[in-house]
């Protein structure tokens, strides 16, 4: 079997473009997988496609020789813009080989550890604890056990999406906190004791039972982010995502040391080399380096390794599409140090689930059933994917 081509369609899904990615082989059997970053899935589609020079003609089934082909002839080694290019194309080939051998991708690697998945959702803060209270009740209602809020008044103005709170945008709204503030620059020393208040609101509706979780967005300082992490710890989070910037070691160990308050981060880290100085500092409590950016199930199969030595869960980022989500099950099957799933978790992304995918694995309650079929376990609508063109992005931090 040989690699006769690969194609990268970028698309528009939830709130960001997508970038699904076919590699076809001369046996017909076509390896499918998803690659995200926003604001940059123009560039990254064209990234993968210069990965034909390397890989039409060869065998799709040699991953590991693939992946570290990939990753060191191109010199400039490292950094997630040059992983998810890899990370797509080497799920791809996965898909291609279970596809290949009639298996699940997970029982290729050992699997399953688990017969079903716990996921998260999404849940907006809005812009008062009232309403982010009734929010935390709409999620428990569709069957949720545990729900993530971006950093209320940072993300949290009214918008129309307010009324519909499993809706797409979480985050990223503007709130009382300028989008572009700066975690170096004069905060009003009010903000945190209120968002103290929209989380103990949360905690209230949700019950002792249920698990919240805040992220960040590495927006704040050291002793900012330990003053926050003190307002909150009677709340018993589930974890505290991102409280600094993503590129300290020193910083977020400043933090986690101050605090019985589970710290997670690794969503904006790749590969076993970004994550190993993390690891060996303790500095982060669960990982949540994102299967489409971080090297793929080769990439993120070793760092789960290296974080299961330091008694470290994975609970991957995935605020992605279907695609990925189909992945990230497989991955959770196939390794035992595994937390918990981020997914958007709104009807509005399992409709598009339904659309993109012709079996797609249906959420029941707060868990996901593994997919059964070979591969990742689902096959692609083509022509949802022609359908859904890609937009503009523009962002803030």
């Amino acid at each position: 079997m040989k690699v006769i081509d690969i194609k990268a369609h970028v698309v528009r899904l939830n709130v960001c473009n997508n970038v699904i990615v076919q590699v076809e082989t001369d046996e017909g059997i076509t390896g499918v997988a998803e690659a995200l970053m926003k604001r940059k899935s123009q560039t990254i589609a064209q990234s993968i496609l210069e990965l034909k020079r390397y890989l039409v003609g060869k065998d799709p089934t040699e991953i590991e020789t693939h992946w570290e082909r990939m990753y060191r002839d191109s010199f400039w080694v490292g950094g997630p813009m040059h992983c998810t290019s890899i990370s797509a194309v080497d799920c791809a080939l996965w898909d291609i080989l279970g596809k290949a051998s009639g298996l699940p991708v997970y029982k290729m690697m050992g699997g399953p550890t688990r017969r079903r998945v716990p996921v998260y959702c999404h849940c907006p803060a809005g812009r008062t604890p009232e309403l982010f209270a009734q929010n935390i009740k709409a999620c428990k209602a569709r069957g949720h056990r545990a729900a993530k809020t971006t950093l209320p008044l940072f993300y949290g103005a009214h918008r129309p999406e307010d009324s519909q709170p499993q809706g797409s945008a979480y985050s990223g709204t503007q709130g009382e906190v300028d989008a572009r503030w700066k975690e170096t620059e004069l905060l009003d020393p009010s903000i945190l004791k209120r968002i103290r208040e929209f989380m103990l609101a949360a905690r209230e509706a949700g019950g002792p039972e249920f698990g919240l979780a805040v992220d960040c967005h590495g927006r704040l300082n050291p002793k900012l982010a330990i003053r926050l992490c003190r307002e909150l710890e009677d709340l018993n989070l589930l974890f505290l995502e991102e409280p600094v910037p993503p590129e300290g070691v020193e910083e977020l160990v400043l933090v986690q040391r101050e605090t019985s308050i589970p710290i997670a981060a690794g969503e904006r880290w790749s590969t076993i080399y970004g994550v190993r100085p993390f690891l060996e500092k303790h500095a982060v409590d669960i990982l949540q380096c994102d299967i489409v950016n971080c090297g793929g199930i080769t990439g993120m199969k070793k760092i789960a390794a290296l974080a299961e030595a330091h008694c470290v869960g994975m609970a991957p980022h995935n605020p992605n599409g279907p695609v990925a989500t189909m992945i990230n099950l497989n991955y959770a099957a196939m390794v035992p140090n595994f937390f918990i799933l981020e997914t958007v978790g709104s009807e509005r992304d399992e409709q598009i689930a339904g659309e993109f995918l012709r079996n797609p694995v249906r959420r029941e309650g707060s868990y996901m059933p593994l997919p059964c079929g070979p591969g990742f376990g689902f096959e692609l609508n083509a022509d949802a994917v022609e359908k859904r063109a890609p937009v503009l992005e523009e962002g803030t931090r």
